[in-house]
């Protein structure tokens, strides 16, 4: 038989196993100085109980690319949600009795722009801190680590980090974001510096509200002048 119309996806020909394609999700979220990384309990199936990355098998009637957004909205029910694809991993014993090759994304969100919601298939989903990750499911660990590296090189060339900022944002949380990505501390001076002279925030004219302190200003982000860097070959140097 080669599809199985329960779950949609080829799995022998002739008695001949052929390969199925996944695909597994790490989203990243920012919790104040912590980097942490979403992941679900499964609820049914071989890895009932345990831990992985959200994730699915391609089914026939979507393409790849739409698979990571319906993957998010039925686990953990976020929806337009900032994905980038960033390895494909076919080690042929990576998933105990298939033959299995997923497609690898990674997701940034603001935790204050969303709110999780737990989907049919999870049991529970938590945030985890990127330094502390249990032991997950088949190479999902792997995964993350790989995620984490192109996470932080994005960084240095696009300023993806604002999906993970409020809309708007102060120049310190601008700055701890990359702080607590790249795992490194900054000079402040001269990171706003450079930030400032880069012209991709837009000072908003407002101020922060309900802080013990001297109110800091508010800013953007200007995809607009962003645009116009990357076409020129954008590469920040914070340091």
């Amino acid at each position: 038989m080669l599809i199985n119309p329960n779950q949609k996806r080829v799995v022998n020909v002739d008695g001949v196993q052929l390969s199925t394609v996944s695909v597994d999700c790490v989203i990243f979220g920012l919790e104040g100085d912590e980097l942490k990384v979403l992941l679900i309990q499964h609820d049914e199936g071989p890895v009932e109980g345990q831990w992985a990355l959200p994730g699915d098998y391609v089914k026939f009637d979507f393409d790849l690319e739409e698979m990571p957004s319906i993957v998010l909205k039925q686990l953990t029910g976020l929806e337009n949600v900032f994905v980038e694809l960033f390895d494909v991993l076919g080690k042929v014993n990576r998933v105990a009795h298939q033959r299995v090759i997923t497609a690898a994304y990674f997701a940034l969100i603001s935790t204050e722009k969303y709110e999780l919601k737990k989907g049919l298939e999870a049991r529970d989903i938590k945030w985890v801190d990127i330094h502390n990750i249990p032991d997950l499911i088949y190479d999902h660990n792997e995964i993350i680590k790989k995620g984490y590296e192109a996470l932080k090189l994005k960084l240095r060339t696009e300023p993806i980090g604002v999906e993970l900022l409020p809309k708007q944002f102060t120049l310190t949380q601008f700055q701890k974001m990359y702080e607590t990505i790249l795992d490194i501390k900054l000079d402040t001076r001269n990171f706003r510096k450079k930030i400032l002279k880069e012209d991709i925030l837009i000072d908003t004219n407002q101020k922060e509200l309900n802080v013990p302190y001297r109110a800091p200003n508010l800013y953007t982000f200007n995809a607009e002048k962003y645009d116009t860097l990357k076409a020129k070959g954008y590469f920040l140097n914070i340091y």
